[in-house]
Parts: C-alpha cells; sequence; structure tokens
C-alpha cells in the first residue's frame, strides 16, 4: 500500500500536528540533548567533556536518541489518527524499493555531491572558513571521522523519515505530492541554514538534494531511494572533506 493513499474519500485534509509537531520536536530533542551533553563542561567535567572521543559520542548519542525518539511519538500519534476514524498520513512506513530506484537514488546523490564541490570550487568559502553545524550546537570538539560517520549512519535515515516521510505524508492528502514536496524541501533547507554557517550557496546543493529525495519518495513509493541519494551525498561530501 502506498503511504499516499487517502483511507477515506472524505478525508482530504493535512495532518498539522504531524506535519509541524515532527521535525519540530525532532530538532528540539536534537538540540537539547546535545546541549544536556555539553552541561557537565560548564560546571566540572571540562577535561572529560573537552575531549573529542566525549563531543563526538554525545553526537552519536543525541542522534540517535531524537530520531527514536521522534519515530515513537508518530507511531502514537499514528495510532491516535486511527482511532479517531482520520486514517494517518505520517509517511514513515519503510516499503520496500526495487533495485532501478535504489541505482538511481545513489547515483543521483552522487551526482549532486559532485555539482556541489564543483560549486565550492568555483565559489570558495570565506577566509575564515565556516564552523561546523556540530561545533555550534555541542560547544565541543568532535573528530572530523566521528561527525562523518554519524552523518552518514544516521541522519540521512532520521531525516528522510521525518521530511521526506511524516511531513511530506502528512501534507499531502491536502495539496497533494507536489505542494508536499515543496514545503518539505523548503523547510528541509531552511534547518541547514546554520550549518552552513551564512554560506549562502551551500544551501543550493542541500535544496537540490531535498527536492531530489521527494521526488523519488514521490514516484517510488518508498524512503529508501531518497535515504540512498542521502547517503551517497553526504558520504562524498563527507570524506572528501577529510581529505
Amino acid at each position: 500500500m502506498n503511504d499516499f493513499t487517502i483511507p477515506h474519500p472524505r478525508i482530504l485534509r493535512a495532518d498539522w500536528q504531524a506535519a509541524i509537531g515532527t521535525p519540530l520536536l525532532y530538532m528540539l530533542l536534537l538540540v537539547g540533548m546535545i546541549q544536556a551533553m555539553a552541561l557537565p563542561g560548564v560546571f566540572w567535567l571540562r577535561d572529560i567533556t573537552g575531549s573529542p572521543i566525549y563531543g563526538s559520542l554525545a553526537l552519536f548519542l543525541a542522534q540517535l536518541a531524537a530520531g527514536m525518539l521522534t519515530f515513537h511519538w508518530l507511531r502514537l500519534h499514528a495510532r491516535r489518527q486511527q482511532a479517531r476514524g482520520l486514517g494517518c498520513g505520517t509517511g514513515i512506513v519503510l516499503m520496500r524499493s526495487t533495485r532501478g530506484w535504489l541505482l538511481a537514488g545513489e547515483s543521483g546523490g552522487l551526482l549532486l555531491a559532485l555539482g556541489a564541490a564543483a560549486l565550492a570550487s568555483l565559489l570558495p568559502r570565506p577566509v575564515q572558513g565556516t564552523t561546523p553545524m556540530a561545533s555550534l550546537l555541542l560547544a565541543m570538539p568532535v573528530l572530523p571521522l566521528a561527525g562523518t560517520l554519524v552523518s552518514v549512519l544516521l541522519a540521512p535515515l532520521f531525516e528522510e523519515g521525518v521530511f521526506r516521510g511524516a511531513l511530506l505524508g502528512a501534507l499531502a492528502p491536502a495539496f497533494g505530492p507536489l505542494g508536499a514536496g515543496v514545503a518539505s524541501t523548503a523547510l528541509f533547507t531552511l534547518l541547514h541554514v546554520p550549518e552552513q554557517a551564512g554560506y549562502f550557496w551551500g544551501l543550493l546543493p542541500i535544496a537540490c538534494l531535498g527536492g531530489f529525495a521527494a521526488w523519488l519518495r514521490v514516484r517510488s513509493g518508498s524512503l529508501w531511494p531518497g535515504i540512498a541519494a542521502h547517503v551517497c551525498f553526504n558520504a562524498l561530501i563527507g570524506f572528501g572533506a577529510l581529505r
């Protein structure tokens, strides 16, 4: 069953609680947990929290916990919606995908990453560089490899579930797949603004990735091709930055 199937002909309205609450809850949990793990360094454990190993572990645990708690909230919300006879448009069911769609996602993600690298070479960043999002949120050092692994292993799964799953699925009954895809891409791009630290052009590849993942989600009926694209994009960008 495709997640965009309307459960009842009269139910043609957006699930605003899922559309607004899911990304908001995910970001609040992620930032809040990271800040909570950084607090001991303010008072008495500066030697420990100042270690890149501790910062890397904090980033990993915060990302994992925020994603899992958000998905748990979505499951509870879906049950409440179904109990009220309103159906559920959370769209986080990880339906199987064909090899063709997965290959399309992987190829597209790699091409977008190469395009981002080409854009960065033509439009270099400011001399002072940019501050990684992990540093902005953590106020603690993070091992570059650890940050890259988190962005490759965890971020694609949770971000696709939140933006191309819950948000897109909750808006699609009222605005259609196109309108919901545009909205999810816009919010996905907006929430990456701190990561770019004022580097406006860095948002263009992110917007393209979000739009491509939304297209894959709608056309394939599965989240997996978008996850594959996201993984390949983050991997090529992240491991290229380590060199």
